[in-house]
């Protein structure tokens, strides 16, 4: 009876250790690299949890062409392409099939270098591993090519979102009919929408219908 209690007690040290010792790599990453390391690791737990894993990927391209490619190969799979943003050195793609939801975010390291994250989710919410597998291999094929699919194609079915109240503004991101917009304010004929990280864009408001979801 004593050497099996003894025997628990090493078990739940040994896999504390274990723990302490996958902690302290991480915290010796994150401050041994200096600050610059920090804007490209996340903060939250979940996030933590999701870089440990591996779903990050670098690709030693631009941040446009890797948005587009993801756009492209997403509708070549099947998905709904209900959001595209870009903005800040950042960009954002959301789409879905089937209650599958599938989300990257994207961020440009330096011009050449682009990191993503992807996750697919089923609809049990486990996540797809083989499937953001997938994705990034096409979206790694794609980028190879010697001409990237038209931006006007990919986006035709989009509504676009503007940085300021004039349609010649930049365009900083696509939302698919359907899809819900949160209004933070109207003026005129146009209505400011929350986007990622705090940023606003605007939007005819014509598009927006009953309940905030961008009109069929």
């Amino acid at each position: 009876m004593t050497s099996e209690i003894y025997l628990y007690i090493s078990t739940i040290l040994c896999r504390k250790i274990k723990i302490l010792i996958v902690i302290t790599s991480v915290l010796g990453v994150l401050f041994g690299t200096g600050c610059a390391f920090f804007g490209a690791i996340p903060f939250t737990l979940s996030e933590m949890k999701a870089y440990l894993v591996g779903k990050e990927e670098s690709l030693s391209y631009p941040l446009d062409p890797v948005l587009q490619a993801a756009v492209f190969n997403l509708d070549r799979m099947g998905f709904d392409i209900e959001r595209v943003e870009r903005f800040n050195q950042k960009g954002l793609v959301y789409a879905t099939w089937q209650g599958t939801s599938a989300s990257l975010s994207m961020e440009s390291i330096t011009p050449n270098l682009t990191k993503v994250i992807c996750t697919f989710k089923r609809p049990d919410t486990m996540r797809e591993y083989s499937s953001e597998k997938e994705l990034y291999n096409n979206i790694r094929d794609t980028l190879k090519l010697k001409e990237l699919p038209d931006r006007k194609t990919l986006f035709k079915n989009m509504v676009a979102v503007h940085r300021s109240k004039d349609n010649n503004s930049p365009v900083i991101a696509y939302l698919g009919r359907g899809s819900q917009a949160e209004i933070v304010s109207r003026s005129g004929e146009w209505a400011e929408i929350a986007l990622m990280d705090k940023c606003t864009g605007y939007i005819a408001f014509r598009y927006l219908g009953r309940g905030n979801p961008l009109g069929e």
